[in-house]
């Protein structure tokens, strides 16, 4: 009996976990920087046109935040982002509000909340 259940719920969990397909097709693509705050910086935007990110429908990735260029795969679980840049480790951000025209990541960095909203190109 106690199998049938764990069956059961593992099935019913399966089948509850929602088709991340969409996600990967709703965030590929070339992405902005609109907006980016952080709360130790009085909420000042700080995009200063240098931020970008490109999306494949592949799960790799192309990004740009200040001088630093990344390119590597990326996963999506959960509500997170998951990236691993090229000889680096994984990184997670969360997404926030997400449509077809913007893209919210939430952030921390050292303990402080960071908020980058991107816009398609």
């Amino acid at each position: 009996m106690k199998k049938k259940v764990l069956l059961l719920s593992s099935l019913m969990l399966s089948l509850i976990s929602c088709d991340d397909s969409q996600d990967y097709k709703d965030i590929a693509g070339e992405w902005k920087c609109a907006n980016w705050t952080a709360e130790s910086s009085g909420n000042k935007n700080m995009c200063n046109d240098n931020v970008y990110f490109n999306f494949n429908e592949d799960k790799t990735y192309n990004s740009k935040v200040g001088g630093l260029e990344e390119k590597g795969t990326y996963r999506l679980f959960g509500g997170n982002l998951y990236s691993t840049p090229e000889g680096k480790m994984e990184i997670a951000v969360e997404l926030g509000k997400m449509s077809k025209d913007s893209l919210q990541f939430i952030m921390s960095r050292s303990g402080d909340k960071e908020v980058l909203t991107l816009v398609r190109k």
